[in-house]
Order: structure tokens, then sequence, then C-alpha cells
């Protein structure tokens, strides 16, 4: 049983192990792939994003995949998950964030967690600080959701 919160358990083909990271479980799952935690001995708990690839166009989203890890490492800020590793090229392309525990503002809303004062600008302020740290390293966010917004 892993210490972390929300994580489900590997399911049959799963991975276990990939580049030095241990697979304990799952995040998540959506239609751009699986995301599992991860933990490495060096670097500590990770979110892992393994993406779906496949298709007539599969060579153009591996270059829009790499273009996206490339601006995702030069993001700097506290407010965001900072890459720790990734391999675009590998038969199924996968990216490493250091993983944050904690719910998301999603869970917070359907949970009826209220949102006002103070609370409320601090979500505001936080999230333009990592909008504003995205715009400086040249980043498009492209799956900003309340889903992978994490208070």
């Amino acid at each position: 049983m892993t210490r972390w919160r929300a994580v489900g358990r590997l399911r049959p083909g799963d991975p276990r192990h990939i580049a030095g990271f241990e697979v304990v479980g799952r995040l998540g799952e959506g239609g751009m792939g699986v995301v599992y935690l991860g933990e490495h001995p060096e670097m500590g708990p990770a979110a892992l994003k393994f993406v779906r690839t496949g298709g007539p166009d599969d060579a153009a989203f591996r270059a829009r995949f790499r273009r996206e890890v490339q601006a995702a490492e030069r993001v700097h800020s506290p407010r965001v998950a900072r890459v720790l590793s990734s391999d675009p090229d590998a038969p199924l392309p996968w990216l490493a964030t250091a993983f944050v525990d904690g719910p998301t503002l999603h869970e917070a809303v359907t949970t009826g967690v209220p949102m006002s004062g103070d609370r409320l600008v601090a979500l505001a302020v936080a999230l333009a600080d990592a909008l504003a740290a995205g715009h400086d390293a040249d980043g498009v966010p492209r799956d900003l959701t309340p889903s992978n917004i994490l208070l």
C-alpha cells in the first residue's frame, strides 16, 4: 500500500519500472494517456505521464510532444511541477514531473469546499504566477483544467 493519497492499483500490463522509477500506482487516465505515481531513489516521487501514440500522424505527434517537453523544461516556478526526466522517443513516450500530493481544484469544487475571500484570491494569484512562468518560457498551457490544478 502506498503512502500517497488518491493512488489507484496497478493493472496487468502497466509498467513496473521506467528509467530508475518504480511505478507504484495509477494517478489517472485520460484521452492522451495514463499518469502513474513513480518513486525514484534520487529524484523522489514523480507523476509519470505515458502518452498514447499511433496512426498516420505519429511522427507529428511525437514532434509536438517533444516540443512540449522542451517548453516544460524551461519553466521554473514554485507554482509548476518541474520536469524530472522524459523520453519522447520511447515506444510509449513519457514525461516525469515532480509529484505534488494534494487535492485538485475539481475535487474541491465537486465536494463543496468553499472558495471565497483570501482562499480564492490566493488561488487566482497562484494561477496567474504559473501562467506567467509558462508564458515567460514560451510555453502554451494545453492541459490547464480543474483536474490538473493542485491546491
